[in-house]
């Protein structure tokens, strides 16, 4: 029996995941600059939040990492459902929460250190805490679903690492913010600006799995949704 040729998609599908790959690395440049060039930037990566580039002189260089990462998930998000890797709706919708929260981040400034707590601050606060929850659920839930798929066994395994090692770093963010939001209690962030950096790499590592994966998925011909 004849089995049917691979599906060739079409030079705009198949631009998806290398247009996404190119708007990663052009963050990690601007992340880099922001992170060596104290003049754009004079702030200490061990302490400082990396919401504080909001704050400096380089802040079109943060706007412009969020923005390109931002535009590279939509793009990954598109090539990873036309692939029928991501088919589950709710997946869909984490993927484009995490998408539209990266932009509200940049949008909405965080409020400075000490200062008055305004709407844009609120805004920032819950647009930073959707972004530490959204992807890792995609990435998880994503890995789980092909766990057992013999093609994408090790992609899977390894979304699922990266997602389920994000956790931890998420915990000094999300604990301090349920309580002083939905409690309305006062308990201090112990985070440090490492401890987010650290958050932010594997983030990176996981997008970078994600993309390879859908890359993969269009090399081996899998069948495209309408």
């Amino acid at each position: 029996m004849l089995c049917p040729a691979p599906v060739r998609p079409r030079l705009r599908a198949r631009l998806l995941v290398p247009g996404a790959l190119a708007a990663f690395a052009g963050a990690l440049v601007l992340l880099a600059v922001l992170h060596l060039d104290r003049r754009l930037a004079p702030l200490d990566p061990v302490s400082s939040m990396l919401s504080d580039y909001a704050l400096s002189p380089g802040r079109w260089m943060w706007d412009g990492a969020l923005l390109l990462t931002s535009t590279g998930s939509a793009l990954l998000l598109v090539a990873l459902y036309r692939r029928g890797l991501l088919a589950n709706p709710a997946l869909v919708a984490a993927k484009v929460l995490w998408c539209v929260s990266l932009l509200a981040v940049a949008v909405f400034a965080k409020d400075p250190q000490g200062g008055a707590i305004t709407a844009t601050g609120k805004i920032h606060l819950y647009a930073s805490a959707v972004t530490c929850l959204s992807l890792p659920i995609v990435g998880w839930a994503l890995g789980r679903r092909h766990r057992d798929d013999p093609r994408w066994r090790r992609f899977a395994t390894w979304s699922r690492r990266l997602a389920l090692a994000a956790i931890p770093f998420y915990l000094p963010f999300i604990v301090p913010f349920a309580v002083n939001v939905v409690l309305g209690g006062h308990l201090p962030t112990v985070a440090t600006g490492l401890v987010e950096r650290l958050m932010m790499v594997l983030e990176i590592a996981l997008l970078v799995v994600l993309g390879r994966w859908a890359h993969r998925a269009m090399r081996a011909g899998v069948q495209l949704r309408a």
